[in-house]
C-alpha cells in the first residue's frame, strides 16, 4: 500500500496558497466597504434597532473574519471543483451593500439575504463530501446570514419597510 508523501516545498505552497485565498477575501471585503465609508456611501442607521441586534462594530469584525473563512473554504473546495463557487458566493457578499444602497428598503435586503442564505445552502450540499471543512466554513456564512435576515425583520418590525 503506498502512502502519499507532501514534501516540505509542497506543503509551504498549500499554505502559501491557503493563506494567499483567505487574504484576498479579507482584502477585497475591507477595500469595498471603506471605499464605501470614504465615500460616506454607508447607508443611513434606522431609528430603532433591535434588542438582540449586535453593535455596529461588531458587524464588520465579523464581516471580516466571515470572509476570511469564505477565502479558506474556496481554497479547501478547489479539489472538488467547487472553488468558483465559493468565490460566488463572495462576490455576492461583496454586491450585497451596493443593490441595498441602490434600492433602498428592507426588502431588497431581505432578498439579498434570500438569495445569499439559499445559494450558501447550496454549496454546502455540494461540498458536505467532497470538503466537510469548507462546508463547514460556508456554514458560518449561512448562520450569519440567517441571524441577519432576522435581523432584518427586526427592523421592519420597529421601522417599516421604507427605511
Amino acid at each position: 500500500m503506498a502512502r502519499s508523501v507532501v514534501s516540505p516545498s509542497t506543503a509551504g505552497a498549500d499554505r502559501r496558497g491557503l493563506i494567499g485565498s483567505i487574504a484576498a477575501s479579507v482584502i477585497a471585503a475591507v477595500v469595498v466597504n471603506g471605499s464605501l465609508a470614504a465615500l460616506r456611501l454607508n447607508a443611513p442607521a434606522p431609528a430603532h434597532w433591535p434588542a438582540f441586534a449586535p453593535p455596529g462594530p461588531a458587524i464588520g469584525i465579523i464581516w471580516v473574519l466571515l470572509f476570511g473563512a469564505m477565502g479558506a473554504a474556496a481554497w479547501y473546495a478547489r479539489s472538488a471543483r467547487l472553488g468558483r463557487g465559493v468565490v460566488g458566493l463572495i462576490v455576492l457578499c461583496l454586491a450585497y451593500p451596493f443593490y441595498t444602497h441602490l434600492i433602498p428598503g428592507h426588502a431588497t435586503e431581505l432578498a439579498g439575504n434570500i438569495v445569499s442564505f439559499v445559494y450558501a445552502c447550496w454549496l454546502i450540499v455540494r461540498l458536505r463530501r467532497a470538503s466537510p471543512l469548507a462546508a463547514a466554513l460556508i456554514g458560518l456564512v449561512a448562520a450569519w446570514i440567517a441571524f441577519a435576515t432576522a435581523l432584518v425583520f427586526g427592523l421592519v418590525d420597529l421601522n417599516g419597510w421604507s427605511t
